[in-house]
């Protein structure tokens, strides 16, 4: 039997400043901050919690304040990093039958939900909440900022098929995208195995770097499994370098593709699509990556309307 999952409700990150964090994506995208979010993550003397929307994704910091707990851990072992991914359940004491038989470390939250630490699988943890009659077809999503709806997460990873298997087993996810998977592990000169994995209307993008992949590889050899980067479409990119840039961020790789072979010459808009990694990941917790719109038909390619 399957976990059947929510939309995805919100992104954890540690962070070291969440006001700077939240700061950093108003200035570049007008994300919009936002109050009386329900989370897992008690906020008081120990933390402070922000979230922030941008897209249609809401991002929750977490500053630890205590010198001792298990976030200024966290902060302290792996620098800001994305902790977690949060979705509601329907029936949520299957789930935690269901999740107990796999071995892992399940921790009751504040939220009356659970814990669920698997990032050595599939490299993110996650946190189930109790969402009865959850329907995802029907479930509204905000739309905050100067972005596209997410189009995924990046996590890099040692073995993508194992952690494929493991989201099908679990929760019925299946492998989407295949095309744009096959077309991007070509354009990287297959530094990378490439594999795109649904999580309930979330896209995890597995990337299983070689040695010579560069950043993904450093990432995975020092944390193991981990996420990367967050990605978005933009439709002022040079807008967003020059935020960077007044920010004090800079690119950790720069892009610049013609992706007519994939979409189709007639679909393309321009001779070239400009994307970019911002190397923020010291203030978010993950790197931003942003491309500009690649064609008229990018919807009939990607796993929800973007």
């Amino acid at each position: 039997m399957t976990v059947s999952v929510s939309n995805l409700k919100r992104v954890t990150c540690v962070v070291s400043d969440a006001e700077v964090a939240c700061a950093y994506l108003e200035k570049l995208f007008r994300a919009q901050r936002l109050e009386n979010v329900p989370s897992h993550v008690q906020a008081g003397g120990s933390v402070r919690v922000f979230h922030i929307g941008l897209g249609d994704l809401v991002i929750e910091f977490v500053e630890p304040l205590s010198s001792d707990s298990l976030w200024r851990r966290r902060l302290e072992g792996e620098g800001p990093h994305v902790v977690s991914l949060a979705y509601g359940v329907a029936d949520l004491d299957q789930a935690i039958i269901d999740l107990s038989g796999e071995g892992l470390k399940l921790v009751e939250t504040a939220s009356s939900g659970v814990w669920c630490r698997c990032r050595h699988v599939i490299g993110v943890d996650l946190v189930f909440e109790p969402c009865p009659g959850h329907d995802r077809e029907t479930e509204t999503r905000g739309a905050w900022g100067d972005v596209s709806p997410m189009l995924h997460v990046e996590i890099t990873h040692d073995n993508i098929a194992a952690a494929g298997d493991w989201l099908a087993r679990l929760f019925g996810s299946t492998i989407v995208e295949k095309d744009f998977s096959k077309f991007l592990v070509g354009i990287t000169a297959g530094r990378m195995k490439i594999q795109h994995v649904n999580l309930g209307d979330a896209v995890i993008q597995y990337i299983q770097p070689r040695h010579d992949a560069g950043p993904w590889w450093d990432l995975l050899q020092a944390y193991g499994p981990s996420v990367h980067n967050i990605t978005w479409l933009v439709n002022d990119m040079a807008a967003v370098a020059d935020a960077s840039q007044q920010a004090g961020t800079r690119d950790l790789r720069y892009f610049e593709f013609d992706y007519s072979p994939l979409f189709g010459v007639e679909n393309k808009i321009g001779d070239i699509t400009i994307g970019r990694i911002i190397d923020c990941a010291h203030i978010l917790g993950f790197h931003l990556e942003l491309t500009e719109r690649q064609a008229r038909n990018i919807n009939d390619f990607m796993f929800k309307t973007v």
